[in-house]
């Protein structure tokens, strides 16, 4: 009876506080005390290739710190995957240039059936530790990290990075345009009706329209001239300028395939170029308002023991269907509301983030798929005061070690839930009940709609 009433309480209070329940949805109206959302995509990185070893990198780095650490769901003990007369084993690499493994729609699904030494190759085997992407752990271990995340479908670059823009593709590979998608079928559009600012940046040639650039030229109807589009010098001079920052921040290393981190290029390279932006946006006067999240769009061909969910499908006439979701990928989440030392088993996806967006700024989902995709609303204390900001290297990961002291969290001062003015009456324990039910809701919600809570299933939990 009191578990029933609690989560009818829990109910009410999720329900009545919900975006545009107590006023209609501005640009300045917000469901969090996020006004701006930064979301940094690189390449090609499975979550075994990443953190399949995190927190202790297979017990060779066990400290004070690392210890305290929380586990994630790596990869398992005695891993061998079948290969040639014997098995291949997941194992460690420094490489700053490693073996690209194969890649394919179909490569990807067979990974999963037969193998992925027999179809994306035996370099799909190896991993990275923090040995090769120090801050990268850093930042799951003072923020948030998600072992239970994938990319949209499983399958390569250019439909996942479409359906993180859109909810849908018109193509299910690497090819095209055309086929295109109308621009007013983007989050993009979507965010200019609701007078909600918006930059897509990217390392961008002078000469070229910038709605020419990959993969924005799937967008039909974008035009050339679009302000919205810029180069990614522009960010650092608006974050350090503290003016001109849109609310949406999409940020790409397209322009310059070393910086992506896809191999055969260097994973610290990357890693470099994405700690420069979270230390811009640190330092600037938007940190306490901000949320930067950070992935990866696909898993290229990379081991990961966890089979994808198969929760949806999109087939327009393709000649193989596109199944989703895709294959799991890190997620690190990096705000002033971060928890600490935080690790997310919820199930979320590309579509989460895309679901986040229109959730902070109440606008209706773009499509069914992103509207039963569930909300990373449960990295977030909003209870708390803003955390001050944690600087890594800037230019050059070489610099930085791991693991770095854990950073103590501010007494909580804020209910960090800004969508309507009526919430200003709350005290300060109906604020925390607010957070709290609010957080435990999206997670009933996400269930009621099926299937969206759990984990994909354990792919080669141990020896052939």
């Amino acid at each position: 009876m009191v578990k029933r009433l609690a989560l009818s309480l829990a109910l009410a209070l999720f329900l009545a506080f919900q975006p545009g329940a107590l006023s209609t949805a501005s640009a300045s109206s917000t469901a969090t005390s996020f006004k701006h959302i930064v979301i940094i995509m690189q390449e090609n990185h499975s979550f075994d290739n990443y953190f399949g070893t995190y927190p202790t990198a297979n017990g060779t780095l066990v400290n004070n710190v690392t210890s305290t650490l929380k586990p994630v769901n790596g990869i398992p003990q005695r891993a061998c995957l079948p290969y040639g007369a014997g098995c291949l084993s997941p194992h460690p690499t420094n490489s700053t240039s490693p073996v690209n493994p194969v890649e394919g729609q179909l490569t990807y699904q067979n990974d999963y059936g037969s193998g992925f030494p027999d179809n994306s190759g035996p370099q799909s085997m190896v991993y990275f530790d923090y040995r090769s992407i120090p801050a990268y752990w850093d930042y799951a271990e003072e923020y948030g990290l998600a072992d239970n995340y994938y990319s949209a479908v499983l399958s390569m670059t250019t439909p996942n990075r479409l359906i993180f823009l859109t909810g849908d593709s018109p193509v299910s590979q690497n090819y095209g345009p055309p086929p295109s998608i109308p621009y007013d079928r983007t989050i993009f559009s979507q965010l200019d009706a609701a007078g909600v600012s918006w930059g897509y940046y990217d390392l961008l040639n002078a000469s070229q329209d910038p709605a020419a650039f990959y993969p924005l030229n799937y967008l039909a109807g974008m035009s050339a001239s679009r302000a919205d589009i810029r180069n990614i010098s522009s960010l650092f001079g608006e974050l350090g300028s503290g003016s001109g920052l849109p609310s949406v921040v999409y940020v790409n290393f397209l322009g310059n395939l070393n910086l992506t981190e896809h191999p055969p290029f260097s994973p610290r390279a990357g890693e470099a170029r994405t700690v420069s932006v979270v230390n811009a946006v640190m330092q600037s006067s938007y940190w306490d308002s901000t949320a930067v999240f950070v992935t990866w769009d696909e898993g290229g061909g990379y081991y990961d023991h966890v089979s994808p969910p198969r929760v949806f499908s999109i087939n327009h006439n393709f000649t193989e269907g596109l199944v989703g979701l895709g294959q799991r990928v890190p997620l690190l989440v990096i705000s002033p509301y971060s928890t600490v030392n935080y690790v997310s088993n919820l199930q979320l996806s590309h579509l989460s983030l895309l679901h986040f967006i229109e959730y902070n700024w109440g606008i209706p989902p773009i499509t069914r798929i992103v509207a039963d995709s569930n909300l990373p609303i449960d990295f977030f204390n909003f209870s708390q005061s803003p955390r001050p900001p944690l600087l890594l290297g800037t230019r050059t990961n070489a610099s930085i070690a791991y693991p770095v002291p854990l950073q103590s969290v501010p007494v909580a001062q804020t209910t960090g839930l800004s969508g309507s003015s009526g919430l200003q009456y709350l005290s300060a324990g109906l604020a925390l009940a607010v957070v709290v039910a609010s957080s435990a809701m999206v997670l009933l919600y996400s269930r009621s709609r099926g299937r969206r809570s759990g984990r994909g299933q354990e792919a080669y939990p141990g020896g052939v």
